[in-house]
């Protein structure tokens, strides 16, 4: 049986970092250790360690990192370096999970050639997305169709993208790749979905395994990356997606993209079309959240293809 390590980026969490550690170790499968990365500086996190050591004593081993650049980046690739398992889970500090959790995503690791398996993530407070399309898939011009963690199922299947907050990647894999530090802006929208891009390319299989269920709760975040700031969001996202996508599509893929994204485009990321279809509907986005939209996807387009970044 392989081992595995857990990585758990937080920041500033004390109270949604130690339900996150406990469900991790009332589990029916323990992790050979449990790494909490946080910034340097959080006085919170620094305040919790021996309840966390506490916890997982007798259970698992508990180590920490720390890191002192900002963004969300810098907490996942220092977990990657420390990390000693041949498979390491990624798990957000204000997600509990479910007993057989982590059997259940590892059970797609049987195949060799699978380099990335994400699970499903509940979110109690808030109804379930409305799913469309194929989620976790990419359609031939570049439409990604999201909410994949939201897919509810018996099986695992193969997908294009799998949600950062409860993923695991085979070590030897993830440590291949390069994370870009365009994406390491805002909250580091669509990274996730840029990694399984480049392992995709490398010949890997990314698996969704609905079983895997985790529960995310909600939790205090940095000013600065307020979720109510829906103009800074859609900036965020159209800027990462559209640099993505020019980033892996071919040559002549591009065209029919961008004319989608900007003719079409989606709720949420809108172009003229989707614009068009929710003042018909009644209910028209606010002249701010398209601007921050079409400002975002203009940004990706322009934005100096920079050199990736190791992970270590």
């Amino acid at each position: 049986m392989a081992s595995v390590t857990i990585v758990i980026p937080t920041y500033n969490r004390p109270g949604p970092l130690i339900g996150c550690i406990r469900s991790i170790v009332e589990g029916r499968r323990l992790p050979s250790e449990i790494i909490v990365v946080g910034r340097e500086g959080d006085a919170k996190t620094v305040e919790v360690l021996a309840q966390t050591q506490e916890i997982c004593t007798g259970k698992t081993t508990l180590r920490v990192g720390w890191v002192t650049r900002p963004g969300h980046l810098p907490p996942v690739q220092k977990g990657l370096e420390l990390a000693a398992s041949e498979l390491v889970a990624f798990l957000d500090d204000d997600v509990t999970v479910t007993p057989e959790w982590l059997g259940q995503l590892l059970s797609p690791f049987g195949d060799a050639n699978v380099g990335v398996v994400g699970g499903r993530v509940i979110t109690p407070a808030a109804p379930a997305p409305r799913l469309k399309g194929k989620p976790g898939c990419t359609s031939w011009y570049g439409r990604h169709w999201g909410n994949v963690a939201s897919l509810e199922g018996e099986s695992a299947i193969e997908v294009q993208g799998v949600m950062e907050c409860n993923w695991a990647w085979r070590r030897s894999v993830l440590t291949s790749l390069k994370f870009d530090p365009v994406l390491n802006f805002d909250d580091a929208s669509m990274y996730g979905f840029e990694l399984c891009l480049q392992a995709k390319d490398a010949g890997c299989r990314v698996i969704y395994q609905p079983r895997a269920v985790v529960h995310h709760h909600a939790a205090p975040r940095a000013v600065d990356l307020d979720r109510a700031d829906r103009p800074r969001r859609a900036f965020a996202y159209a800027r990462n997606y559209t640099y993505i996508m020019l980033k892996h599509l071919d040559w002549w893929q591009k065209p029919f993209f961008l004319a989608w994204w900007f003719l079409i485009g989606e709720r949420g990321s809108w172009g003229l079309a989707a614009v068009v279809a929710d003042t018909v509907s009644g209910h028209p986005p606010q002249a701010s959240h398209v601007r921050g939209s079409i400002n975002g996807k203009f940004e990706g387009i322009f934005l100096p293809p920079s050199p990736a970044s190791g992970n270590g």
